[in-house]
């Protein structure tokens, strides 16, 4: 039974409602809490939001994370004699951190009063590692024309020597990357099975164009992925199999424009009230004359 259907019925039963129950409340036939929980249909995304949201808990968690498992695997009863660790109710399962680079450094300065040692660094060749950069420009006919690589001796290409992961690709930001004018560096998914459930990817289809979402992978299920913003005012959408053009697993970006300074509310008013005190002195210190 996939997770998300067990997931499902034990926290509704760990929830203390019926069936009837949660389909009042999440506004639904409760005959579909039935064929959830039988696994007999697979929810769709609205009803997911629904969902989570009625068990506190993130779309990530319900669809990934076994809770019949974490509920088995807790004592009903402490003992004096263990010391447990606090748990939090809804753990998140750790995913391993991308690795950027193949840096090996063999040996270290042994003292600050002595010389240091050379140090071995193996780098990638730069030239090696040209990463081609598609403009926002060319997203329409990057998305159109099936031959679009015979363009790419013609475009730009970014040297980054310290990434050495194959099939890189660099894109501008879409409009719905968190930070504007951006440029994502990117691996490319060449399989659904490489897809990191939950995590952010560039996603190129024919009717959505470049989107930036978290993926849930339902290709085995119903034959979509379930796509999620990380804007609370974007619904999650799925996205049929056969509509993608491709996938790209963002590794890194580059922001075209240094930050704007961080300016203080607080330092700005305390400034005010001086440049208001030194006036209103003057202004006295001219009344007396």
């Amino acid at each position: 039974m996939p997770l998300v259907n067990e997931n499902i019925k034990v926290l509704r039963k760990r929830m203390g409602m019926t069936q009837e129950k949660f389909a009042e409340v999440l506004g639904i036939k409760r005959s579909l809490i039935g064929a959830y929980e039988e696994n007999r249909a697979v929810p769709p995304a609205e009803n997911l939001n629904k969902i989570s949201r009625v068990f506190g808990i993130t779309l990530d968690q319900l669809i990934n994370y076994s809770y019949e498992r974490e509920f088995n695997k807790r004592p009903e009863t402490n003992s004096f004699n263990t010391v447990q660790k606090e748990e939090l109710p809804f753990p998140i399962e750790k995913r391993p951190v991308f690795q950027h680079t193949n840096r090996e450094i063999s040996t270290v300065q042994s003292s600050l009063f002595e010389p240091a040692k050379p140090v071995s660094v193996n780098v990638v060749s730069a030239k090696s590692k040209e990463i081609k950069y598609i403009n926002a420009n060319l997203f329409e006919k990057y998305l159109n024309e099936e031959n679009f690589e015979q363009y790419f001796e013609n475009l730009p290409s970014i040297s980054l020597p310290f990434f050495i992961q194959e099939n890189l690709r660099a894109f501008d930001a879409p409009v719905d990357f968190p930070l504007e004018n951006c440029i994502l560096i990117a691996e490319k998914v060449l399989d659904f099975n490489q897809i990191v459930e939950g995590e952010n990817h560039l996603i190129i289809s024919k009717l959505g164009g470049f989107k930036y979402r978290r993926l849930y992978n339902q290709i085995h299920i119903k034959g979509v992925l379930l796509t999620s913003s990380d804007n609370a005012n974007t619904q999650s959408h799925e996205i049929k199999a056969s509509e993608i053009k491709e996938i790209w697993k963002p590794i890194s970006y580059i922001s075209k424009a240094m930050p704007l300074p961080d300016i203080s509310l607080e330092n700005i008013q305390d400034k005010v009230d001086s440049l208001k005190t030194e006036l209103d002195f003057i202004l006295s210190f001219r009344a007396k004359k």
